[in-house]
């Protein structure tokens, strides 16, 4: 008997469950078991495209550290820190850039000098130039990063708040914007597989999926089914929502985005719902509200704009974004003034002629009613207002405040489509709650104890929900509250939690109770789990000096100032001890 084999069945067999019923969009490609093949895979066929997106700021995303995009950057460069007394240097050797933390005496002797080569450069240069360091697989971000706009070297995003040197966790659901595929440990924060990224800058395949069944395909010469290529996404013929949901992925923070249950960001594909991996919410705006506070979240920016609720949703990212292509600094104004003329007439704008050429650019329309402003949570940094005003002092719309929320929730579902309040898991919207308390919203307070009751019923063993529980137990009163929290601290724990704050916080309470042994132990799990969290550290220390171990308290300490020189907690320890070993009261 001779069998024949078609080629769309040795295709299906290859790729299994890519042909069966497509997902929302209608390509084959949206499948977990359609692999990604890489940029210069599709650079082969689509050379043209491909060489203007790679001088796009998503195809300029990140780099190796010693790429040509970091190459002109002006070094040696100092920064000191006044809060903590300590001097941040780059400097550039054999081509590799370098940072540096180190502080000095009285005398101008050094105390400590710790270096760093910086393998990873991220940034398109657009608002700056930042780098990643790493550290036994773990990926953190450099302390300096050089600001292009105002052409100097300042401290990284996020510093300004607290100053962790090299021991700031990059984790995936932030670098997963930047770049194309990195390939995280998510057991572990900042752990990351080697090498950490399959591919650096943002790639085809975040925006169009995974290529393999479209490589196979066309290799195969197969024309496709029904005369529509369906084995790779095309955006421009997806809906508006599902268009946008790809842009969103990276372009709309929200208030609060929470992962949803057993998914990672990873588990998005193109053409599918955002939803599904990520919830985004925002609470309803007050009425004083200043316009930055929009000025991260480019998709809700947009949907707040006349233009977008004029076109009863139809306008997209993509109505003025190509993202194949992006015009000079040069061709900006004109080519985005085009964009506005499609729908509008330049008779609209009752600003004379001689007021419109004064505007940089010239008579561009982004100039008054798409400005930039300043960004006042990052430092030296400016971004398109995305909501586009008619006037300067434009109020926001009334779909901004509460009476636009969902009445169930209280809040804005930004990834929601067409998912009803009630299809959203309990636990995705508890830790929405959750997380907008702890940004001060704390209206939410009662809802969220609601659902803490109702997810304690239903997810008795989630060490989310047990850490949840823990805290709550902590805010009462009374020896009953801490054996509370300390048994609920201890199942989360048991179940799995890799959260550093839950160890360290049982830690403290069993310090409270004088129990330092179980203390001791919880920490000492909790540092071997979590290696580059100063916290662990400085309180194991401070627990064994509690105890009297000072040889203990010493060891430790001086194994955390190999990892952390700079730890100023960690060096006022060692100082108690010195001094309290000189007047006898350390014992022997």
């Amino acid at each position: 008997m001779t069998i024949r084999f078609n080629k769309w069945a040795v295709l299906f067999l290859l790729f299994p469950g890519a042909n069966l019923s497509a997902e929302d969009s209608g390509f084959r490609n949206t499948g977990a078991q359609v692999r990604f093949v890489g940029s210069q895979v599709c650079a082969s066929c689509h050379a043209g495209i491909f060489a203007t997106y790679a001088k796009t700021a998503m195809g300029r995303s990140m780099a190796l550290g010693n790429s040509a995009t970091g190459n002109a950057l002006p070094v040696p460069f100092t920064v000191f820190d006044s809060d903590s007394g300590e001097y941040f240097e780059v400097s550039r050797k054999d081509g590799d850039y370098y940072q540096s933390v180190y502080a000095v005496d009285h005398a101008g002797k050094e105390i400590f000098r710790q270096a760093w080569k910086l393998p990873f450069v991220i940034g398109a240069g657009e608002n700056g130039f930042g780098f990643l360091l790493q550290r036994d697989g773990y990926l953190f971000e450099a302390p300096l990063t050089y600001y292009t706009k105002s052409r100097v070297w300042s401290f990284s995003p996020g510093y300004e708040r607290r100053n962790l040197a090299f021991t700031r966790p990059v984790i995936a659901e932030c670098v997963g914007c930047h770049s194309a595929r990195p390939r995280p440990i998510y057991e572990k924060a900042a752990l990351y597989r080697n090498p950490p990224f399959e591919e650096l800058a943002i790639g085809c395949e975040n925006c169009h999926g995974p290529g393999a069944l479209h490589v196979a395909e066309r290799r195969a010469g197969l024309a496709p089914p029904g005369g529509k290529d369906t084995s790779i996404v095309n955006p421009a013929r997806l809906t508006e929502t599902l268009a946008d949901n790809i842009c969103m992925k990276c372009h709309q923070g929200g208030d609060v985005r929470v992962m949803q249950p057993g998914r990672h960001m990873e588990d998005f594909r193109p053409g599918t719902r955002l939803d599904d991996v990520v919830a985004i919410f925002k609470a309803p705006l007050s009425k004083d509200a200043a316009s930055q506070s929009v000025l991260l979240e480019h998709y809700y920016s947009m949907t707040l704009s006349r233009c977008y609720r004029g076109s009863s949703g139809r306008l997209r990212c993509t109505s003025c974004h190509d993202p194949h292509k992006e015009p000079s600094v040069e061709e900006a104004g004109s080519f985005y003034r085009a964009k506005c003329l499609s729908c509008h007439a330049a008779s609209d704008c009752k600003l004379a002629l001689a007021d419109r050429t004064k505007t940089s650019p010239a008579d561009a329309c982004a100039s008054c009613h798409m400005p930039k402003r300043t960004v006042t949570t990052i430092t030296h940094a400016a971004l398109t207002e995305h909501r586009v005003i008619a006037k300067p002092d434009e109020p926001y719309p009334s779909e901004a405040f509460a009476p636009a929320a969902d009445p169930t929730t209280g809040l804005f579902h930004l990834t929601a489509g067409d998912v009803r309040a009630e299809k959203i898991p309990p636990l995705t919207l508890f830790q929405a709650y959750a997380g907008l308390i702890r940004d001060g919203h704390t209206e939410f307070s009662e809802r969220a104890n609601a659902m803490l009751d109702q997810l304690a019923r239903a997810s008795p063993r989630n060490p989310g929900v047990l850490s949840a529980l823990a805290r709550r137990a902590m805010n009462r009163q009374g020896p009953e509250a801490v054996d509370e929290a300390i048994g609920y601290f201890t199942a989360a724990i048991q179940d799995g939690s890799p959260a550093a704050e839950d160890f360290l916080l049982l830690a403290g309470l069993y310090g409270r109770k004088k129990q330092n042994a179980e203390s001791i132990s919880i920490l000492r799990r909790g540092m071997a789990a979590n290696p580059y969290v100063r916290e662990f550290p400085e309180s194991l220390a401070a627990q064994h000096m509690s105890s009297g171990e000072y040889r203990d308290a010493s060891a430790v300490i001086r194994k955390g100032l190999e990892i952390f020189p700079d730890d100023v907690a960690l060096r006022a320890l060692q100082k108690k001890i010195q001094d309290a070993t000189l007047d006898g009261s350390a014992g022997p």
